[in-house]
């Protein structure tokens, strides 16, 4: 009986992953695309951070290979590829004209066989208070997602490479839809 009841915990939460995802991609379709892709006009200063799991779905991932190292060196490569100038976080700080792209992976183990995984990447950029123009906050203003499963047995985490460059990958191509 336990087992089986563990067969439907963990179906259950790919279930609620992929109505996640599915949500997340709903909202995207309704937003309107010119207000949507306005801000990524001129963007040319990056600064690129990772946010990986934390704890043991960290070392989980990085046993596999996969580190945030490894990933924020394959972003930037292909960021440069295409065109854009990629600063550290603290220059990005003292710079009004940089961007952050953030990738946020988190990453779960509901049942032995497979690994659940969802990948964010998102855009933000500074926004001028009003007060005195030296002041600013952070506005988020493009983003994508994947969220899905992957078997344990295989390759592993090694495909959230893949899926992050194709996230960075929509960005850029969102990105010269505008420049």
């Amino acid at each position: 009986m336990e087992t089986v009841m563990k067969h439907y915990i963990h179906l259950g939460t790919m279930l609620l992953l992929l109505a996640i995802g599915l949500t997340a991609r709903a909202d995207i379709l309704e937003e309107p695309m010119a207000y949507a892709h306005a801000t990524l006009k001129g963007l040319k200063t990056i600064a690129v951070n990772i946010d990986p799991p934390r704890g043991g779905e960290y070392n989980m991932m990085s046993l596999d290979g996969v580190t945030s190292e490894q990933l924020q060196d394959k972003i930037i490569t292909r960021l440069r590829d295409a065109g854009f100038n990629i600063i550290t976080m603290t220059e990005s700080l003292n710079d009004p004209e940089a961007v952050l792209i953030n990738l946020r992976i988190r990453v779960d183990v509901p049942r032995n066989s497979f690994y659940a995984y969802d990948v964010q990447l998102s855009v933000n950029q500074k926004f001028p208070l009003p007060q005195d123009g030296h002041s600013f906050y952070s506005v988020k203003t493009w983003s994508d997602r994947q969220v899905g499963a992957l078997q344990r047995s295989g390759p592993g985490l090694y495909p959230l490479y893949d899926y992050s460059i194709q996230l960075v990958d929509n960005f850029i191509k969102a990105h010269q839809a505008q420049n």
